[in-house]
């Protein structure tokens, strides 16, 4: 076969004598244009066919056991994790101690809000708040008491050569803490700021609104404080939740980072040996009433976008739902690839974010899907969750969908001990929290074992989307459909306490 080309053209004006170089050049591209031809020519003649790809290789199912600090329990009841790790030159003491927010007693909610901050800064028997101070500074130490629902949180961080002298403070303050009244004056007016800004922030309200109707307004689990109950705390009342919650025999302390375990046990001995035990009495927490019916409630605010809450109540800790909805979540709206994040944001565009949560209290917690999407958009996105919700009730999910989730649950649970203090301080907290001993180094497995039926029966149980509780933040005068179509809006008006501030 024969292959011509055609001749090249000259640009007007160009020269008509030619150098060798111009020749070579002229010659080169012919010849690299009849490779190509050949080559094309070959290819389109032959019989040719892709190989198969090779197999994906198969891995066996992921196991991780993560390492166990050394427990050791004081005569006094106190228990002590310890892990080393010498990699740096630091180390991480963190303590839990039963006394929580739900301890606080009537007419001084929001106790717990102020114990955290004065007593970290409020002095102790042997250091008074400036000397904390000092200390602080010199050595580029950490130290802080905060309290949540059920539990005071303490934590100190440092360099190993500092160990002893932070330590000192910081078991100072866990055993004798004065609140002096100058720091506890000052708290107290930290949180009656917070109070004036608690507005400030849709998500904020509608978190807290929407916790409020569900566990109604006066359950520990929901309620909030005012600028009466802060008033009415003393320095008092901080020093009786002390001595009322604050016993060795109700208390659990771990350090982890560069130390020698038998030197530390020594200086935990000698420091917190002689706390004394005692019997710790909590007053009782009302149980949480089930939700049993649906409700439509919305906060009125000028917003270009709105806040969504749909949910209800759910289980409390150690429910044996419990790794199967980690994985239904997952694929609820758990995820990018998640039912309420695919249809919701990615095809329908009527989000900008979206998720699915759950809580686990000592009693029932929360099972929520969470939304912000523009004002107009608002009722088109509700009825898009609901939908989603009474689909996923029946786990329509893929057993591919469910490998998926499972092997990401499995890979990220890896993520939470990359360091000793994150080791020594989960171990610690599961066991505060009545896990079993093995929870963690059983934890992959119990995953492995979910199928696609455990899903299908915990969202039945557990997924109740006609009871839902619905909570907006938002503009209604904005929305392209009556809250109507949707159910029987009532409206909620949060206190402005900016307002009470102002008056005479």
């Amino acid at each position: 076969m024969k292959i011509f080309f055609p001749s090249p053209r000259r640009k007007p004006g160009s020269s008509l004598g030619q150098t060798p170089l111009d020749s070579g050049l002229r010659h080169a591209g012919m010849t690299t244009r009849v490779v190509c031809l050949i080559t094309a020519l070959c290819f389109l003649l032959s019989d040719f066919s892709l190989a198969a790809p090779p197999p994906l290789p198969t891995f066996p199912p992921l196991t991780f056991h993560p390492p166990r600090p050394e427990r050791v329990v004081l005569p006094n009841g106190l228990v002590v994790f310890l892990l080393e790790d010498h990699e740096l030159p630091l180390f991480r003491v963190q303590v839990l101690v039963r006394a929580g927010s739900q301890d606080d007693p009537a007419g001084r909610t929001g106790l717990g809000s102020i114990f955290g901050p004065a007593m970290t800064q409020g002095g102790s028997a042997r250091y008074s708040p400036e000397q904390i101070l000092r200390v602080l500074d010199t050595t580029g130490g950490g130290l802080a008491f905060s309290v949540g629902t059920e539990e005071t949180a303490g934590s100190l961080s440092g360099r190993s050569a500092d160990f002893d002298t932070l330590f000192s403070l910081f078991t100072d303050l866990l055993l004798f803490p004065q609140f002096r009244n100058d720091f506890v004056k000052l708290e107290k007016d930290k949180v009656q700021e917070d109070l004036r800004r608690m507005n400030d922030e849709p998500s904020d309200i509608a978190r807290r609104e929407f916790r409020k109707a569900v566990y109604g307004k006066t359950h520990p689990y929901a309620r909030t404080p005012d600028p009466q109950t802060i008033d009415r705390i003393r320095r008092k009342d901080l020093l009786e939740m002390h001595r009322l919650y604050f016993k060795p025999n109700a208390a659990m302390l771990a350090v982890s980072g560069d130390f020698k375990s038998a030197e530390v046990k020594r200086k935990i001995a000698e420091a917190l040996g002689p706390w004394a035990s005692g019997v710790v009495t909590h007053p009782p927490v009302p149980p949480v009433v089930p939700t049993a019916a649906g409700a439509l409630y919305y906060v009125q605010r000028p917003l270009d976008q709105s806040q969504i809450r749909i949910g209800h109540t759910g289980f409390a800790r150690h429910d044996p739902d419990h790794f199967a909805w980690e994985i239904f979540n997952e694929l609820w709206g758990g995820s990018a690839t998640s039912r309420l994040f695919r249809i919701v944001r990615t095809e329908k565009g009527l989000a900008y974010a979206v998720a699915s949560v759950f809580t686990e209290p000592k009693d029932l917690g929360m099972i929520v899907a969470v939304s912000q999407t523009r004002g107009p958009e608002t009722p088109l996105a509700i009825q898009s969750i609901l939908e989603i919700n009474r689909a996923v009730r029946e786990a329509p999910f893929s057993e591919e969908e469910v490998r998926a989730a499972r092997e990401a649950i499995q890979n990220r649970f890896i993520e939470n001990f990359t360091s000793s203090e994150q080791i020594a301080g989960e171990r610690m907290s599961l066991e505060f929290q009545g896990f079993p001993s093995g929870y963690l180094d059983t934890y992959t497995e119990n995953i492995g074992r979910v199928r696609l039926a455990d899903l299908k029966r915990a969202a039945r149980k557990h997924l109740h989307p006609d009871r839902s509780v619905i909570l907006v933040v938002g503009d209604l005068s904005t929305f392209n459909k009556p809250l109507s179509t949707i159910g029987r809006p009532q409206e909620i008006r949060p206190p402005d306490y900016r307002l009470e501030a102002q008056r005479p």
